[in-house]
């Protein structure tokens, strides 16, 4: 569609039909789909475009002018509409369970080109109290004109907006931010500023535990300064906190805060957190799950949809720390696990000990070739869990499962589009027997989803 349809600065009244995968609301003008944010189904709503594409527009919201939906509400939150941490906060939690659901099925519906019944996709697995859930965070770092503060980026920008109060957060973790700002402003530790490359500290990193109530901070530096490492031993002080670590990056544009090297300067060298019957030691840059709440309902559901009748042998793949593989182990026979992240790795091992894990063991290393070599050795997992970063499953794996069939696959992610993507390329050798959608981080437009996949020939 040319983009002649439309024109920035114009302003257009829209009628929105549905949400969108980033909690935006889309209407159709003249069949050209414009995303509008703050937008609600089956609202009339006056907008402002501000950007044309060929295949879609995106529009300011100006005003809704008919149609206020029943499902909207006073975000609680002062920050809403300025930081990007949220999308869904101005919706009734009800309804956010149910856009959740809507995207996965429109994901499935877009992506997946075989059969299913809509008695697959489950209703959402939400959350009783849908705030204060986040156990880490990873803030930017500025200097106000007084003293440091941290903050969000605005949606889609690198602006940041300084926050003293996020709903989202455990409410430990702002407390000990507060205390570490107020802290190193005391001492005139200097904040990096992006425009001049002045500076030292980027980012405060904060993990707590929900089992000890410890507290690990990592202090991201732009460059080696022993002034600023020296007072920031000190912070081991502060109520909680376990464990200072820092870490140099001065890549401005890395996704990744961690630099190459993680130092400890100061307490233990990990946090203990539980899920279930289990314990875990953590380091700064170990892959767990923000929610707890939520994580333990995933993997009871991970045990669940699986129906583990206690003889299946399992393979973990992209394990991490080991959290699922670990989890699982009291159902089954035997769990081994994969990833190419060497610290995870041992990391995942150590756990196992920690746990007195007997029939669990956490390999480093490429999935394909752990699969081919245990093969050969007469090794064929029962299950397959995979629990895989957005861009999902490697095609060199989904072309192996084609013609090296397992019984089961649970299929864990946070990306609705690459799972439907990867369960079409997957269709002839494995049917979709369940589809169950978890509300991992409400307030927000993500949706964790668990999909069980049975091979066409098992009976399992």
């Amino acid at each position: 569609m040319g983009t002649n349809v439309l024109v920035k600065n114009q302003e257009i009244l829209l009628t929105i039909k549905r949400i969108g995968i980033n909690g935006e609301g889309i209407g159709y003008y003249k069949r050209l789909a414009v995303f509008v944010v703050g937008a609600l189904p089956k609202e009339e709503v006056v907008v402002k475009i501000v950007e044309v594409n060929d295949s879609f527009a995106r529009g300011e919201l100006v005003k809704i002018k008919n149609n206020l939906s029943p499902d909207r509400v006073v975000p609680p939150c002062k920050y809403y509409e300025k930081c990007g941490g949220c999308q869904l906060q101005h919706v009734n939690y009800p309804t956010q369970l149910a856009f959740k659901k809507a995207i996965v099925e429109e994901a499935f519906d877009k992506y997946y080109n075989g059969e299913l019944k809509a008695q697959l996709l489950k209703e959402p697995i939400g959350q009783e109290e849908p705030y204060y859930y986040r156990n880490k965070v990873k803030l930017p770092v500025r200097y106000d004109g007084e003293h440091l503060v941290t903050g969000l980026y605005a949606m889609d920008t690198n602006k940041l907006v300084y926050i003293d109060n996020c709903l989202i957060e455990k409410k430990d973790l702002r407390k000990v931010i507060d205390d570490i700002c107020n802290y190193l402003s005391k001492y005139q530790i200097i904040a990096f500023n992006p425009k001049t490359k002045d500076g030292i500290l980027r980012h405060i990193v904060a993990r707590s535990s929900q089992y000890t109530l410890d507290i690990q901070v990592t202090l991201i530096l732009y460059k080696h300064d022993q002034r600023t490492i020296n007072i920031a031993k000190e912070l081991i002080n502060i109520e909680h906190i376990k464990s200072v670590y820092i870490s140099i990056n001065n890549d401005l544009d890395a996704i990744e805060n961690f630099g190459k090297e993680i130092t400890l300067i100061a307490g233990e060298a990990t946090i203990v957190e539980k899920l279930g019957d289990f314990k875990f030691e953590l380091l700064p840059n170990a892959f767990f799950q923000l929610n707890l709440e939520q994580t333990e309902k995933l993997y009871q559901q991970i045990a669940m949809i699986a129906k583990l009748k206690g003889y299946e042998k399992i393979v973990d793949c992209y394990c991490g720390v080991g959290t699922i593989g670990i989890w699982l182990s009291k159902y089954v026979k035997e769990v081994r696990g994969i990833d190419n992240n060497k610290e995870a790795i041992k990391n995942a091992n150590e756990n196992v000990k920690l746990n007195n894990v007997t029939n669990a063991k956490f390999y480093n290393g490429n999935i394909l070739n752990y699969l081919n070599k245990w093969e050969t050795e007469g090794f064929i997992p029962d299950v397959l869990v995979v629990d895989p970063p957005r861009t999902g499953l490697d095609l060199k794996l989904l072309n192996y499962l084609q013609t090296h069939s397992v019984k089961k696959i649970v299929y864990v992610s946070c990306n609705p589009s690459t799972l439907a993507k990867n369960c079409n390329h997957l269709q002839k050798k494995y049917h979709i027997l369940t589809i169950q959608p978890l509300d991992m981080f409400p307030n927000t437009a993500a949706v964790e989803t668990i999909v069980l996949l049975s091979a066409r020939n098992s009976n399992g």
